[in-house]
């Protein structure tokens, strides 16, 4: 059972997966769905780049999104089975990488491969499941962590590093 800083019991409860699995399902639904339409009703509805462009932008950002996604998913394990809060490392530049590894990263790396113009919207609409479905995340670790929470929230950025704590943390 989870306690606040205070020794109270909390209100709100949480595994290590935070909202990813809730993340994941609406995220994959609206994948498969957007993909199904591309393969199937609106293949030439392409990415006005040269193919090999795209590939070569696509395999770029699965080259950094994929080390960002399996660091970020071993250190919040590592720091939730402690009770901490996770803020040294990646978690120093984003407040949550993981779920930034898939909307910047993985997913339009995918998208790009795959060379789907409406597969666009794919990151786009994560982002705003994220926006949606953080907030109890953040209300989780605000409650469990509280003050500490709190000044990291100020200073770190969501899923994009907020530029001054990348020159702070060198």
């Amino acid at each position: 059972m989870d306690r606040n800083p205070q020794g109270g019991k909390m209100k709100i409860q949480m595994t290590s997966l935070g909202i990813g699995l809730r993340f994941a399902v609406i995220s994959s639904s609206y994948t498969a769905i957007i993909l199904t339409l591309h393969f199937l009703w609106l293949p030439h509805l392409t990415i006005p780049l040269p193919h090999v462009l795209a590939e070569i932008f696509g395999i770029l950002l699965l080259i950094i999104g994929i080390p960002i996604y399996l660091i970020s998913g071993l250190t919040i394990h590592k720091y939730f089975n402690q009770g901490k809060l996770a803020t040294k490392g990646i978690y120093a530049y984003f407040r949550h990488p993981i779920y930034g590894s898939w909307i910047v990263f993985i997913m339009p790396g995918i998208v790009l491969l795959l060379n789907s113009l409406i597969g666009l919207t794919i990151p786009i609409f994560m982002y705003v499941v994220f926006k949606i479905s953080i907030v109890k995340e953040d209300r989780y670790l605000e409650e469990k962590f509280g003050e500490e929470f709190l000044k990291y929230k100020k200073k770190v950025g969501e899923i994009f590093p907020k530029l001054w704590t990348i020159f702070e943390a060198n």
